[in-house]
């Protein structure tokens, strides 16, 4: 009975000395895979559309009617859901050492990697070694603008690998200046509550990234920075907007606009902000106000024959009629872009104010300075002139005829309420004439935004219902201020325009660097 346990122990002795054993797995090679992106400038943490910055957020209902006056989170180095820009008008923070890069080991095969940074000047840096896992594969770093050799060397025990790629670190310098058609005017953060919610006399509390010049990152500069910032992930975008609601050349852009507490012009607020360096981009929206925009509108609100009454108040006080006035003021536009050329890379800048005789700001090699034509609200969906509450059909022909259209005739036939004809001679052509006309001072005047609305068949303006890409008025319904400035859809039309226009200046900024 004790053999077949001899013979069973015997066989599965001579199977444990007779079966080779298996040979250990060989460790994975390493292998690397190099990557970088710039991290961007203009960030949308909130995936709506609009830069979030670092400059606070109303600590409870921020999209409502009536936003917490309390703010929270400025200047912690996170971006928040709908965060107002820093300062009211930096996208992101400015850093002497540079802007960030995120080099990318995630795709490669190993234990540990380490970057080796070759910089324009020659000088090299090596990060320190991490393991290369999913939390722990992407390494940030600030480097200085210019070209760039990236390696990454990944090890496995004692094998390595190593790859090597070039990049170009490129921040696009962006400076929004100009006036509410810039700021975003009537086109608060919470817009969008007072459009579903709001009502006759209702209560509202606007949410702006800047309050005295009703700044928004919903306007058009704003949208296009943040469009410009995904266009690519090798260059990032920073947006400087000091653009202010009421703002004229002379009182804003090239001077104090002390209406709003303002003792600096825009031009000396964009140098306080981002010292000697070089902007890329520069975005204008002015002359609207410079001409008598808020001076037509009150007298044709109240005078039916408006071109041939006296101006009743504004900037038009003082000339005979309107039309003169807006004539007479449309005469002194070439010399007053002029001047602000003077401050974006020109022989001299002229500013009033603190700052007053100041060097001009430095324009980098291919910048590009894009004024902004301003969008036709005249027009009813089919075509024809507005006849808009007290405001003639006659006289809106009449605003958009010597006001805005770029390509005018010599004259312009007026017809009186009495059926009387006046001609008026047009020797100063009209505000978007002389803006399409800065192509001689080197500019790239942004004409989509005229052409998308002033040229299409279909009118947008105030009086056009829900086809309208502008407010009508809203004195009554709690803002006031957004009467007779683009609405959201507007501000959007004008920023699709302006993006078509800067896109181009991904590839120029990256092949001058």
């Amino acid at each position: 009975m004790r053999t077949p346990v001899f013979i069973g122990l015997t066989l599965a002795s001579l199977a444990a000395v007779s079966l080779p054993m298996a040979p250990a797995l060989a460790a994975t090679a390493p292998a690397s895979v190099p990557k970088w992106s710039m991290v961007p400038m203009s960030k949308d943490n909130g995936g709506d559309g609009f830069i979030d910055g670092d400059g606070g957020v109303p600590s409870a209902g921020a999209l409502t009617m009536n936003p917490s006056a309390t703010f929270v989170g400025a200047g912690n180095g996170v971006a928040q859901p709908n965060e107002r820009l820093i300062g009211g008008n930096l996208s992101w923070y400015l850093d002497q050492a540079g802007y960030p890069v995120r080099l990318d080991a995630c795709a490669s095969t190993g234990d540990r990697y380490t970057w080796t940074i070759v910089g324009p000047a020659g000088t090299s840096t090596t990060t320190s070694e991490r393991a290369l896992k999913k939390k722990t594969c992407g390494t940030t770093v600030l480097l200085p603008e210019g070209p760039h050799t990236l390696t990454l060397r990944v090890t496995t025990g004692k094998k390595a690998d190593s790859k090597a790629v070039k990049a170009a670190v490129s921040n696009i310098l962006m400076v929004a200046l100009g006036d509410s058609y810039a700021s975003g005017e009537g086109n608060p953060r919470n817009v969008e509550s007072w459009l579903t919610e709001g009502g006759l006399l209702s209560r509202f509390t606007p949410y702006w990234d800047d309050d005295p010049c009703n700044r928004s990152t919903r306007g058009a500069p704003a949208q296009a920075a943040l469009a410009l910032e995904r266009s690519s992930p090798k260059t990032s975008v920073t947006l400087v907007d000091v653009a202010c609601s009421g703002a004229t050349v002379s009182a804003g852009v090239l001077g104090p606009f002390t209406a709003v507490g303002q003792s600096k012009s825009q031009v000396e607020q964009v140098r306080q902000i981002i010292g000697d360096r070089q902007i890329d981009l520069v975005t204008l929206s002015v002359g609207g106000n410079d001409v008598g925009f808020a001076s037509v509108l009150t007298a044709c609100a109240s005078d039916a024959n408006c071109p041939i009454g006296a101006p009743p108040r504004g900037i038009l006080t003082g000339y005979p009629t309107v039309q003169a006035g807006v004539q007479a003021r449309t005469a002194q536009l070439p010399a007053a872009y002029a001047r602000i050329a003077g401050c974006l890379g020109g022989a001299s800048c002229s500013v009033t104010g603190p700052g007053a005789g100041s060097a001009p700001l430095r324009m980098a090699p291919g910048a590009q300075i894009l004024p902004t034509l301003y969008p036709d609200i005249t027009r009813a969906p089919n075509g024809a002139p507005c006849d808009y509450l007290t405001i003639r059909a006659a006289n809106m022909a009449w605003a958009r005829d010597t006001t805005l259209v770029p390509t005018p005739a010599a004259t312009y036939d007026y017809l009186t309420t009495s059926r009387t004809p006046v001609t008026f001679p047009l020797a100063s052509g009209t505000l978007n004439q002389q803006i399409a006309a800065t192509t001689a001072l080197g500019w790239t005047p942004v004409t989509g935004s005229w052409s998308a609305s002033g040229d299409s068949a279909e009118g947008h303006g105030i009086c056009a219902g829900e086809q309208a890409w502008a407010f009508g008025l809203t004195a009554l319904n709690g803002m006031s201020s957004a009467s007779f400035h683009p609405n959201p859809t507007g501000q959007s039309v004008i920023a699709t325009a302006m993006a078509a226009a800067l896109t181009p200046a991904v590839s120029l900024s990256t092949a001058r660097r």
